[in-house]
């Protein structure tokens, strides 16, 4: 990703002060997901877990220098949520920096881990001096549910000093699992690109493959994100940063297996409305049961590159598999004005209703300079 992490200062924060906040009118209020400072949220619907599945799950960082991750339960459909474990890697402890986590639950079986076995993934070691540095991809496992967790496996180590971000996980058809993240360490030929490893067993990870680059050093394709559709087809999105102007725009690419996405060198397709509107940084889209793709990302700008009216409002649907234009939609977490900024709208989440009609979105604001993680529901309106 291009580089503007912000340090957060966590501060003590009145619960009052947080809750009450409305969305845009349609939706429902939205609410604090987790009473201290957050990033990186993601949420997931077990489909895979027994009795357990149709719970939703959802997962934070937190950025006091503590480096947990945070694992969220609701078994109301996404209305209320309580904390039901944590994952503290001391890998990333002491200052070393952790961020970037993902959650994702096994579909099918890898090695010994079967069906609904959670995974959690995060980069760790990127605030390490660079004499001493070597950024690692991280995975971690849960069997009951993500209230205990054991380290798995270190997926990717980078060779030098530079950093890799953002691991990313899907399972392809020949049933092993796959890793997607952004690799800085290929300089001087690339500032960074996204690459991809796999695992039979979570264990152990070979065949390492550029996934998406481009022959300007400068150009930084990152933030991969992948979730299959209705026909199996695996739909993979991403920013390409620095491509016309110092921004991230977004692209996507699909794939037949899981795990050939084509030429590197093939940047994919942009993502625009029908009146050329785009949206720029930190992409994540889930699927709709109803074949519907629903795409979050932290800014929305109009054809020009100026900030668009629905900025830090709207989400974007498309029924087409992603071909052709994207349609708006309110967000349910209305986050004012973001703009390339570090906490605000960055890498929000979304999970849509067992019928398709709602989606939950996971989203981060600024309270008193404290970066934090909120919820809330709302409509999808059907394409007219």
């Amino acid at each position: 990703m291009q580089y503007r992490r912000v340090g957060l200062v966590a501060g003590l924060i009145v619960l009052a002060m947080l809750g009450g906040l409305t969305s845009a009118a349609g939706v429902a209020e939205k609410e604090l997901l987790y009473p201290d400072g957050a990033s990186y949220p993601r949420v997931i619907r077990l489909e895979h877990s027994g009795p357990a599945n149709g719970r939703v799950l959802a997962s934070v960082g937190t950025v006091d220098g503590s480096a947990l991750g945070i694992i969220m339960e609701s078994t109301d459909g996404g209305a209320t949520f309580q904390q039901v474990g944590s994952i503290a890697d001391p890998e990333g402890a002491g200052a070393r920096g952790m961020c970037c986590g993902t959650l994702f639950e096994l579909p099918s079986q890898v090695g010994d881990m079967p069906a609904g076995t959670l995974l959690w993934g995060a980069t760790v070691g990127y605030k390490v001096p660079d004499a001493e540095r070597h950024t690692k991809q991280r995975l971690w496992i849960s069997r009951d549910l993500g209230r205990t967790w054991t380290f798995r496996s270190d997926i990717a180590t980078s060779p030098n000093q530079y950093n890799a971000w953002e691991p990313d996980f899907s399972v392809a058809a020949d049933g092993r699992l796959v890793a997607h993240f952004s690799d800085e360490s290929d300089k001087p030929s690339h500032d960074q690109k996204l690459v991809r490893v796999r695992s039979a067993d979570g264990l152990v990870w070979t065949d390492y493959q550029e996934t998406v680059k481009n022959t300007d050093f400068y150009v930084r394709p990152g933030m991969a994100g992948v979730r299959k559709l209705a026909d199996g087809t695996y739909f993979l999105v991403y920013e390409v940063c620095n491509l016309d102007e110092p921004m991230c725009s977004v692209y996507f690419r699909t794939s037949a297996d899981g795990w050939d996405y084509g030429d590197p060198l093939d940047l994919g397709t942009s993502v625009r409305t029908a009146d050329g509107k785009w949206v720029r940084h930190t992409p994540t889209i889930t699927v709709s049961p109803t074949g519907a793709i629903v795409l979050a990302a932290e800014m929305l700008v109009n054809a020009d590159g100026s900030k668009a009216e629905g900025n830090g409002k709207t989400l974007l649907v498309n029924e087409n598999d992603g071909q052709g234009p994207w349609r708006e939609i309110p967000a349910p977490v209305e986050v004012p004005a973001p703009d390339n900024h570090g906490c605000m709208n960055f890498s929000p989440s979304l999970l849509t209703s067992v019928d398709g009609s709602t989606v939950l979105e996971v989203a981060t604001d600024l309270v008193d300079g404290v970066c934090h993680a909120f919820y809330a529901s709302g409509p999808i309106p059907p394409a007219r």
